[in-house]
């Protein structure tokens, strides 16, 4: 069987035609599209947070109305804001700002730390002067009156005393030992990790954990609710927070009940419990049948 002739010069001519295209498309500069509506920009068009918009299509995303490309707009969290939409949220917003640090003029960028604004250069620790990044970790201190930061080294620093960590001769607090290789620092004094004890327990003390005091000496957590903290008088279970006290006696809110419906306290129903006969708790608003 004779199969059917092949149409070469068709062939040939969808190849040119492919050909031509491919030309073309690597002559032609690309097409430059709206970050709005992903459509073909025009002649007119405007520039904002790196990318070409339409001049309707870079709209606030509240109001829905354009913004002039040289006028002011807040970005947050990925949506934009003018200044009008903006003040809504804070009416300060356009007016002259004053920096809490200096109390000179603020006409380009803050910060804000301790609910005030500040230059970013003038937001610095009290005690090293060291400019301090608002969204770090600082402590506030008091200074003629005004709140002001400190940074976290400084105050590490405050709470070590007068020692000197770079001495090279430490001795331990704890067993009175000279220190040779890795110490810690607590109540003002060098120990060694495992002399760092709980005064009531003997268990070692982590250097994250937190911890009490009782005359000068360390207690754990733990200790502390044992030894020091009000008991349930119902549970035995130290008592964390508030609890209801009556004749020398603490209770839990949910270990008692009303008599009368049955249901636990909370700590809502702290001004409304009443004691009847000396023994039984009940709700002000519950009656007996």
């Amino acid at each position: 069987v004779q199969g059917a002739p092949r149409n070469r010069g068709s062939f040939k001519l969808s190849y040119y035609n492919e050909y031509k295209s491919y030309l073309r498309n690597m002559t032609e500069p690309a097409r430059e599209i709206c970050a709005g509506c992903t459509k073909e920009l025009g002649i007119k068009w405007v520039v904002a947070l790196d990318q070409k918009w339409h001049r309707y299509c870079f709209c606030c995303d509240r109001c829905k109305m354009p913004i002039d490309s040289k006028s002011t707009f807040f970005f947050e969290k990925g949506a934009k804001i003018c200044v009008n939409c903006a003040k809504q949220d804070d009416p300060s917003i356009g007016e002259e700002k004053v920096c809490y640090g200096c109390n000179k003029n603020i006409e380009r960028q803050w910060v804000i730390g301790l609910n005030e604004k500040w230059h970013p250069e003038c937001f610095k620790c009290v005690q090293c002067e060291r400019v301090i990044d608002p969204k770090e970790r600082f402590y506030k201190e008091q200074k003629d009156e005004k709140d002001v930061p400190k940074c976290t080294g400084c105050k590490l620093s405050k709470d070590v005393g007068d020692l000197d960590l770079d001495s090279k001769e430490k001795k331990c607090h704890g067993c009175e030992r000279e220190i040779e290789s890795s110490w810690v620092v607590a109540l003002k004094q060098f120990w060694h990790h495992d002399c760092f004890k709980c005064s009531m327990c003997d268990r070692v003390i982590d250097s994250k954990e937190s911890f009490h005091t009782n005359l000068g000496k360390p207690v754990c957590m733990g200790c502390n609710n044992d030894h020091f903290r009000k008991k349930c008088n119902v549970c035995g279970v130290p008592i964390a927070g508030t609890s209801l006290m009556y004749k020398d006696k603490n209770y839990h809110h949910a270990c008692i009940k009303c008599y009368i419906c049955d249901k636990s306290f909370t700590e809502e129903d702290q001004p409304n419990i009443r004691i009847v006969n000396g023994t039984d708790f009940k709700h002000a608003d519950c009656k007996t049948k």
